[in-house]
């Protein structure tokens, strides 16, 4: 304890160190999120099973065997409108700015509604005033929800959204989802591009997780010399 107090550089010690914590701890983070997307990858390339389902089905979904990931295709595709569009804000796909087209879809049957990720549109073009008119595929995977972090919360009536809040949409339209959406994967509309959920935008994780320790070991080795503690 002594020679912390007698430290020429105590400032940089303690500001250095708090430092050091942080590089540590965003590296934690890069190779936390490394090992959430080799998961990832494992269960959807063990879901690889398409399924026939009716819409409705969405709402039944442990009944039906359905969990994130599966793969399915809603064969009454002529019992489904389109109700409204979204786009999700700041999105990149393989590097180019853009968004991801969100649609809410009623089931005239049965007045049931659910979300649909029908894909990536780049800035430069306004895809939900063509996609609706096409004809309906309805072929793709099973997503969780997005859960509403602190800040950037979604504005009631706007075109856009930050992430796919279930309560949120619940609430703006007075309806009841199901516990899934729906990403396509094939037959996306005019000016979308399906999105690649077996190969996905390879983000470096495991490269930002030792760029953030190598910056921690670095910067410990400069405070510890400084201090003449080796």
């Amino acid at each position: 304890m002594s020679h912390i107090k007698n430290l020429p550089h105590k400032i940089l010690f303690y500001i250095g160190f708090l430092t050091v914590f942080i590089f540590l701890a965003l590296s934690y983070w890069q190779l936390s999120r490394y090992q959430e997307d080799i998961i990832i990858m494992d269960e959807i390339n063990s879901n690889n099973i398409e399924k026939d389902i009716y819409a409705d089905n969405l709402f039944y979904a442990d009944q039906k065997e359905l969990s994130q990931f599966s793969k399915v295709n809603i064969a009454d595709k002529h019992d489904i409108t389109f109700i409204k569009s979204w786009y999700l804000r700041s999105r990149v796909h393989n590097g180019e700015s853009g968004y991801h087209l969100v649609n809410l879809y009623s089931i005239n049957s049965t007045n049931n509604y659910f979300i649909v990720k029908s894909g990536w549109v780049p800035l430069d073009k306004n895809a939900s005033k063509t996609f609706p008119y096409e004809e309906p595929y309805f072929i793709g995977r099973l997503m969780e929800y997005d859960i509403q972090g602190i800040g950037q919360d979604d504005i009631p009536g706007s075109e856009y959204l930050f992430r796919i809040d279930k309560l949120f949409i619940e609430n703006e339209y007075q309806i009841i989802l199901p516990n899934y959406y729906l990403v396509l994967t094939e037959s996306c509309g005019s000016g979308v591009e399906c999105i690649n959920l077996e190969k996905p935008y390879d983000v470096p994780h495991l490269s930002y997780a030792f760029q953030w320790l190598f910056f921690a070991i670095t910067f410990s080795v400069v405070i510890l010399r400084k201090n003449k503690l080796i």
